[in-house]
């Protein structure tokens, strides 16, 4: 039993790291990315490193079994919330459940002769945990691009807003903003200004925009941008009361972050810097002693 559960440690410790490898090597790319340079429609599975290679194995190895396997609840929307698509698709998730399963059945059958009925427990646990670590991973990556959108938001917000006062269309004023502001937000809007460029309806690649952007807010901004470039007018004020608010959103997000911390800090001082404050009260009463 004992192999067994060092076995399962040392497979989900690897998922754990191989992630955490795939996630940090995509967010360093996204952020050697030049701000003339966008890529519309990448390659699948191109460019990202050991996450491509992964995806190529798992296409390889578990495309059969995936077909069968139900879908992910809304993948293509957490694709694009989390920046990966269009390089993975829900097709490529399936695949990785497909192989998965696959790897359950192989250890089932290979570990069986060795641990007889401790196998079968490795084989239901180890296809569970790789089926659930792209989405815990996919997660993560979400809420982090959600935090950093939500900092960089309202200094867009007021580009987008100056731009547009100067009499630019909307497919102009994205790719002046995002040709001079860095960082993920700025990246997506180097995108949609690219899309447009090839022949993508505005309203589209708008509304892809907003997919893409998870943060608290880019709703109100897409949808101020689609109603500016389908009835004209200004959007000004709107934009200047969204900047506004969404300044106010960052400021409680970092009271509450601090407020969160607060308890943490206190753990460290009673279970660090007490008992060392003690030992040193006791040392120096031992020394008078003696």
């Amino acid at each position: 039993m004992s192999a067994v559960v060092l076995a399962a440690a040392a497979g989900a410790a690897f998922g754990v790291g191989a992630g955490e490898l795939v996630v940090a090597r995509a967010e360093r790319r996204s952020r050697r990315e030049p701000a003339g340079w966008v890529e519309v429609a990448p390659r699948r599975g191109g460019g990202l490193g050991v996450l491509g290679a992964l995806l190529r194995l798992s296409r390889h190895v578990g495309r059969g079994t995936g077909r069968r396997l139900p879908a992910p609840s809304d993948a293509a929307g957490r694709l694009d919330a989390a920046g990966l698509s269009p390089r993975i698709g829900a097709a490529d998730l399936r695949a990785v459940r497909g192989a998965a399963t696959t790897v359950g059945i192989a250890l089932a059958v290979v570990g069986l002769p060795a641990f007889g009925a401790q196998a079968i427990v490795l084989a239901a646990v180890a296809p569970l945990a790789l089926m659930l670590l792209p989405d815990l991973l996919i997660g993560r990556l979400i809420r982090r691009r959600a935090q950093e959108m939500l900092v960089e938001l309202p200094d867009v917000v007021d580009l987008l807003r100056i731009a547009l006062r100067s009499g630019r269309s909307v497919p102009e004023t994205l790719a002046r903003v995002g040709a001079h502001h860095p960082g993920t937000l700025g990246a997506e809007l180097r995108r949609s200004a690219a899309e447009m460029r090839i022949g993508v309806p505005t309203d589209r690649a708008l509304v892809g925009l907003r997919r893409r952007c998870p943060a608290e807010g880019s709703a109100e901004l897409v949808a101020l941008l689609l109603r500016t470039h389908r009835h004209g007018g200004s959007a000004a004020e709107g934009l200047r009361a969204l900047a506004e608010d969404l300044r106010a959103r960052r400021a409680r997000t970092a009271i509450d972050r601090a407020s969160r911390a607060a308890p943490k800090v206190q753990l460290v001082v009673a279970l660090l810097l007490v008992p060392a404050a003690m030992l040193l009260i006791a040392a120096g009463l031992l020394q008078m002693r003696g």
